[in-house]
């Protein structure tokens, strides 16, 4: 992941975090069900999802306890 995303991610309000969180978990089981059908070759998109998935709930874990 590139410094310029987490950055970007770290600039969003709680809300579009959320948001960006649910669609990241639709994309990792989207693309669990392409790699099962075989459909998707490429497996290191499972880490790069889970990678932004735990740095979104970081971030809202952080904007939590400034609060």
């Amino acid at each position: 992941m590139k410094k310029t995303d987490k950055i970007s991610y770290s600039q969003k309000s709680s809300d579009e975090l959320k948001k960006d969180l649910i669609d990241l978990r639709k994309t990792l089981v989207e693309t669990n069900a392409k790699f099962a059908t075989g459909n998707q070759k490429d497996s290191s998109v499972f880490t790069k999802t889970k990678r932004k998935i735990a740095l979104v709930l970081t971030l809202l874990t952080q904007k939590k306890n400034e609060k």
